[in-house]
């Protein structure tokens, strides 16, 4: 059985290598009235001479020598899964959901030694399962600490079940006692009881910023005792958290950091921003067998300095000690070690016949990178590039045109990152699509409708095509459905288009499908003028179907109706899309909605907001790339709009560019006379 074990985690290591981790369960007894099989009865005698298990009692000194054997059975399995996993692929975090403490001992012991795992390094994150009340849970935090005193490699998860009160305020304070005892995070069980009011609540309020993943970029402060060890410093508010510790020479501080995958690794340590001390301060890295120092002159404050960049194993020790000149104090505070994947090309977009925008998975460095450092196969010339000011992962070359339908190679020899690396060739093939704008109406052959009755009406203002459907607010039984076969795979923005009328949902219910998860919005359709709204911005895999469905559940509109017209979906790029990685919405400076109507008759209006003052231009290209349409105006802060006339070009699609304060937003429409 650890063979077979052993052999299904391996496999699923080595076959699909781009898994972040894989986690176990249930490595352990139901209960002690297990392993008395003539298999494990055989097993214990031959192992340890001791007498057959089913003649201890427990009352018998030999118990305990059974329970600690049945513990080591569990144990050795969990060492031969996390050995079978990281010889596969060292770079998948391996954890284990595990037991609570107190299921640990007495007549509900699990036999699961996780401590020893976790001592024995036969797991990189212990995920014990605290089905417990808030009151208690602080308790069963130390508790876990007391058996496993890393906290770092304990990720304890509470239940969402309703008998454990899972609302957002608890699950926040919840996670504020896991970050005072520095562990590196919650788990939370089961994805089954995520109501879609919780997974809001969750994502705005308890995870509403974005961090590097703990296993990727362990961090360790100077305050973490468990990871730290010092002589001689003293304590001074500030720093990289609360404090930081600042020493005479002769005073020693040095931290422990622990690993959990193999990878490519920059060696950083915070300096204080209010610190002033020794210009020069000396680190020794020691990890196996080998040690490294490191001398770095404090340029600068209140930033990371890297003091190397190298490759470690999961299973190194790494640890940082530091002095300082003989003069002037020495200073200590956080350490982290940040795994960096070699520069890669993520995405590649032609927003025009002549443009190619590139997204990078780490930043460029300004001024090293320059269009000779760029070739495009077949037979294309770069004739510019340029990197883009608010965001110098996206880069755009400018060539001499692209032709649809033909496969395009774009190479990129040596380009230089932000930390002034220099990359290995990098290679991405893509096609030039002047059709990725595609409006999927109710009459089209992809919509369709899956339950319930639903009415043909044209009376209300601003539907797509010939008419829409219409059904009464009632139980969600009634439901409809678009599909799109995406013709690229890329970045995707989908927005549900519908008339608007008093008479209709103020909260339409549509279910943007990804990848296994449901994302359920609620769309006002009552308003007058309000065509649209912009469901959601996925990646889409060229080959596979993007789902939208709506129904009819709307328990604020009881008397309405539910109106389904028609789903657009739109290829995007960063760079056109408005920041929502952080905590709180960043402020552009230049915004632009969709021009509406599109497809449109003659006349369309686009509507745009400057927040400072300053030129906005807008350009209309033909599919040969020729322009036809320029207009450019100043304005002061404030929301504009502007009003296009097209009758006198021919029918078929555009393409426009809008720019402001550095800011550049690009699309695509369509006129029908």
């Amino acid at each position: 059985m650890v063979t077979f074990m052993t052999e299904i985690f391996a496999e699923c290591a080595r076959r699909y290598p781009e898994l972040d981790g894989i986690q176990t369960d249930r490595i352990r007894y139901p209960n002690t009235n297990f392993s008395f099989s003539q298999i494990s009865r055989t097993s214990y005698m031959n192992e340890t001479g001791g007498t057959d298990p089913l003649n201890i009692a427990e009352s018998d000194p030999e118990w305990e020598d059974f329970v600690v054997w049945r513990e080591r059975q569990t144990s050795d399995l969990a060492q031969a899964v996390y050995q079978a996993i990281k010889a596969e692929n060292p770079a998948c975090l391996v954890s284990s959901a595990v037991a609570p403490p107190y299921m640990l001992d007495g007549s509900s012991d699990k036999y699961q030694d996780w401590p020893a795992w976790g001592k024995e390094k036969s797991v990189d994150l212990l995920c014990p399962m605290l089905y417990v009340s808030l009151d208690a849970s602080s308790y069963w935090l130390d508790r876990c600490l007391s058996v496993f005193n890393s906290p770092l490699r304990i990720a304890p998860g509470f239940s969402i079940q309703e008998e454990y009160q899972p609302n957002v305020d608890n699950l926040i304070s919840l996670n504020n006692a896991i970050k005072n005892k520095n562990m590196s995070g919650i788990v939370i069980w089961y994805y089954g009881y995520l109501s879609d009011s919780l997974k809001q609540n969750i994502k705005s309020f308890l995870f509403s910023t974005t961090t590097g993943t703990f296993h990727k970029s362990p961090t360790v402060d100077d305050m973490d005792t468990h990871y730290t060890c010092q002589r001689n410093m003293i304590q001074t508010p500030g720093g990289y958290k609360d404090y930081y510790h600042t020493g005479v020479p002769g005073s020693t501080f040095s931290w422990c950091i622990p690993l959990y995958i193999s990878g490519d690794y920059s060696l950083q340590v915070y300096i204080p921003e209010d610190w002033s001390g020794a210009d020069t301060l000396r680190y020794t890295v020691t990890w196996q067998n080998q040690e490294e120092t490191v001398s770095v002159y404090r340029h600068k404050s209140g930033t990371w300095l890297t003091l190397l960049k190298r490759f470690f194993n999961y299973d190194d020790s790494v640890t940082v000690s530091v002095s300082g000149s003989n003069t002037g104090l020495i200073v200590a505070d956080a350490i982290r070690l940040k795994q960096k994947e070699p520069l890669r090309i993520i995405d590649a977009f032609t927003p025009d016949p002549y443009n190619l925008n590139l997204f990078f998975n780490n930043p460029l460095k300004e001024d090293e990178n320059r269009a000779a450092d760029f070739s495009i196969f077949p037979d294309l010339t770069v004739n510019a590039f340029t990197l883009d000011t608010g965001n110098p992962s996206i880069a755009t070359l400018t060539t001499s045109g692209f032709d649809p339908g033909i496969s395009y190679t774009v190479t990129a020899f040596g380009l230089t990152d932000a930390e002034g690396d220099v990359s290995d060739t990098l290679f991405f093939t893509f096609q030039y699509h002047a059709g990725l704008d595609t409006v999927i109406d109710n009459t089209d052959s992809f919509f369709a409708v899956q339950s319930g009755t639903w009415s043909e009406e044209s009376s209300a203002e601003g539907f797509m095509g010939d008419n829409y459907l219409t059904t009464p607010a009632g139980d969600g039984t009634a439901r409809v459905f678009w599909r799109y076969a995406p013709p690229v795979s890329g970045l995707y923005r989908i927005s549900a288009l519908f008339p608007s009328d008093p008479g209709f949902a103020s909260d339409a219910m549509y279910i943007l499908k990804e990848g296994i998860a449901y994302d359920t919005l609620s769309v006002d359709q009552s308003q007058p003028g309000k065509n649209s709204h912009v469901l959601g911005t996925q990646w889409l895999d060229a080959g596979t179907y993007a789902v939208v469905k709506l129904h009819n559940k709307c328990p604020q509109s009881p008397e309405k109706k539910v109106v389904a017209d028609a789903v657009r979906f739109t290829r995007v790029f960063p760079s056109s899309l408005k920041p929502d990685n952080t905590g709180e919405e960043l402020p552009c400076s230049f915004e632009l909605s969709d021009n509406y109507p599109n497809p449109f008759n003659n006349h369309t209006r686009f509507s745009y907001v400057l927040r400072k003052e300053g030129e906005i231009s807008l350009r209309i290209y033909n599919l040969q790339g020729k322009e036809v349409i320029s207009h450019a105006e100043s304005h002061t802060p404030g929301q504009y709009s502007l009003e296009l006339d097209f009758s006198a070009l021919t029918s078929g699609i555009y393409f426009y560019r809008a720019s402001a304060h550095g800011v550049n937003i690009t699309g695509k429409m369509l006129y029908i006379k």
